[in-house]
């Protein structure tokens, strides 16, 4: 066994940084293409890789090599043992759905991997400079900036393999693409905008299912891929006048399966909630009905395609295409067009300007940070969240009770459970969490209905059981007509989901 078999693969490895360790390139590339089982049950000989992250969401994702066909069976062996550098590297394969551009320069210009040199990319660049689309208009700065630097990334990390020529220096060219500030990179859809768009929506026009996925964004600013991850059973009915949904969070979960929930509560006696609600049941029953043949169940957005009656997932592609088309025949000129993507900024931006605090925005955002908020909200906005994050660090008081208040802090490890329970007045409590002073109770011991009770993160599965639990048997008691029960069973959920959302968020502040 060589030195590279008995080693761990550092963070940052390149194929120069492989080959001083195991100086035979064939050994190098079968230990790499071992390496791709750890992410994808695919074959190294595949077309395409089904990336396994071991998560439960709707769409898995796949990585695609019949792009680089066009150079030869050889180019597309570089770029599987490229995806699995990146692999290795960070988890990610960003940069190879940037490359297709730079095998399509080096075909027609009849340039091989071997004759590459740093004149190349400055060749490649006046080649993306020319490059029209569809509509006559050339590639946007930061798009080209993406795809010379999926260029300049593969050399850098295959730089000493004998198919790919060796360039002195490489991580020395500069991307001269501007490269777009991270703030700019969502846009607030303007008022008029959002007023054409929820009239269309409220008609019958639109597809069930991109309805739903419509009002949600609108109403709740979700992020594309969290609305295309809604549970099957995200709303249910309590009473005549309340219900509740369950939210999916998929960006930043920390959870093994990919997918976090937050519960909240509609109120159905507000029109638009009502008609978010009764949306969603009729969607859930169309749903419901395609569920048998599904690989992966038990999501909402699941619909039959009509031309060829097969079932399928709602995909942001679609839904991308979808508001794309509509708008187009509502005629609003491109550069005012909403993207799915959009609705989060604009959601932030507008409730910040009605007067929303740091705290709401946070919570509503499902963001783990309060600087984070300034990457969806207008740059002139920033100041006014800076300035409340202020007001709030320097409001803080620093205490024992404070700290282990269950309202502070979210996902307790080994460190805070022992500072905690070094306070002799402190308690575990089984199934519930932890009681940082049982000495001086003034809630009669009624732990699950204290705001002070500590969540235990290895009870969060337990917590959203119950809530689950206790909705049903609320809705049984009211069918039932035990109405003082009900309420009892109902207010024991909203308990059991605070815990879980306390669990769920992240702390206060960062």
């Amino acid at each position: 066994m060589s030195a590279l078999e008995k080693s761990k693969f550092s963070l940052k490895i390149t194929f120069a940084g492989l080959l001083k360790q195991e100086p035979n390139e064939k050994k190098v590339e079968e230990i790499l293409i071992k390496k791709l089982s750890k992410y994808s049950s695919s074959s190294f000989a595949d077309n395409s890789w089904i990336i396994d992250r071991g998560t439960d969401k709707s769409h898995s994702d796949r990585v695609r090599f019949h792009m680089f066909k066009e150079m030869g069976d050889k180019a597309v062996r570089l770029m599987k043992l490229f995806a699995i550098v990146l692999f290795e590297r960070d988890n990610s394969y960003m940069y190879m759905r940037y490359l297709h551009k730079y095998i399509q320069f080096l075909s027609e210009e009849n340039i091989s991997l071997l004759q590459v040199n740093k004149k190349i990319f400055s060749y490649y660049s006046y080649w993306l400079d020319s490059q029209n689309k569809e509509d006559g208009k050339g590639y946007a700065s930061v798009y080209k900036n993406k795809l010379l630097n999926s260029a300049l990334m593969f050399h850098a990390y295959m730089n000493m393999h004998s198919s790919v020529a060796y360039i002195q220096g490489i991580k020395s060219i500069e991307n001269h693409y501007i490269k777009t500030n991270e703030s700019n990179k969502y846009k607030v859809i303007e008022k008029r905008i959002l007023k054409k768009l929820d009239a269309y929506f409220m008609t019958d026009e639109a597809p069930i299912h991109i309805k739903v996925a419509y009002w949600i964004m609108r109403m709740y600013a979700t992020r594309p891929i969290d609305t295309l991850n809604y549970p099957l059973d995200c709303v249910k009915r309590l009473s005549k006048d309340m219900a509740t949904i369950k939210h999916a969070i998929v960006k930043n979960s920390k959870s093994a399966r990919g997918i976090d929930y937050k519960i909240e509560y509609l109120n159905l006696k507000e029109p638009m909630q009502k008609m978010l609600y009764k949306l969603i049941k009729k969607q859930q029953e169309i749903s419901s009905k395609l569920q048998d043949n599904n690989d992966k169940t038990k999501f909402l957005l699941t619909y039959k395609v009509v031309q060829s009656k097969k079932m399928q997932y709602l995909s942001n592609q679609v839904l991308s295409r979808y508001f794309k088309k509509i708008q187009i025949n509502l005629n609003i000129p491109e550069e005012n067009r909403a993207l799915p993507r959009d609705f989060k900024k604009s959601g932030i931006t507008y409730r910040l300007e009605n007067g929303w605090s740091t705290p709401q925005l946070k919570n509503f955002a499902n963001h783990r940070t309060y600087l984070s908020i300034n990457s969806y909200t207008e740059p002139s906005k920033h100041f006014m969240i800076e300035q409340q994050r202020k007001i709030l660090l320097a409001n803080r008081e620093i205490s024992s009770r404070y700290m282990f208040r269950g309202k502070i802090i979210n996902g307790l490890d080994d460190a805070y459970e022992k500072k905690l329970l070094e306070n002799p007045k402190a308690h575990k409590i089984s199934n519930l969490g932890y009681c940082p002073n049982t000495a001086g109770c003034g809630n009669h011991y009624e732990c699950l209905d204290c705001d002070d009770l500590v969540p235990d993160k290895e009870l969060e599965k337990y917590y959203l059981e119950q809530v689950d639990r206790y909705l049903k048997i609320t809705e049984k008691q009211y069918e039932t007509g035990d109405q003082v029960n009900a309420k009892d069973s109902y207010h024991r959920a909203s308990l059991f989901a605070a815990l879980y959302n306390k669990l769920s968020s992240s702390k206060d502040v960062e």
